[in-house]
């Protein structure tokens, strides 16, 4: 069996190649939204997304890149973005952390002798910001 993130890097290498015709850069587009969970713009349809068994912080990092990647078009980037929008919840921060966890971690920094003034001023101001 084909390891996905080989395939993918050798259609994301065929979108950059001069000498492919552009037929093979529309199938390998093709291939890579169907594979990143968005659809082509031939498609017409719900957005499938199948993220079962991925740890969402990479997932999230993925669709991320995927939103600064001038090879991506610009629909497949509304795609991504919605898809972003939906595994990440209201519990979780933007970079995909558990937001009570933050929030703990930022507590416990106000308590550390080792926290400069300054920097207990920046936690209190984040923890203001996340309520």
């Amino acid at each position: 069996m084909s390891n996905i993130g080989n395939v993918l890097g050798g259609h994301k290498a065929n979108l950059s190649n001069p000498n492919t015709s552009e037929e093979s850069k529309q199938h390998s587009l093709e291939v890579i939204e169907k594979e990143l969970g968005t659809e082509s713009s031939s498609d017409v349809g719900a957005t499938a997304h199948n993220d079962d068994g991925k740890n969402p912080v990479r997932v999230a990092a993925g669709l991320k890149a995927a939103l600064h990647n001038p090879n991506v078009s610009d629909e497949a980037k509304e795609n991504v973005s919605h898809h972003l929008a939906d595994i990440t919840s209201t519990s979780q921060t933007d970079d995909g952390k558990n937001s009570t966890r933050v929030a703990a971690g930022l507590k416990a920094a106000l308590h550390n002798d080792s926290v400069s003034d300054e920097a207990k001023e920046h936690v209190k101001e984040r923890l203001a910001d996340m309520k």
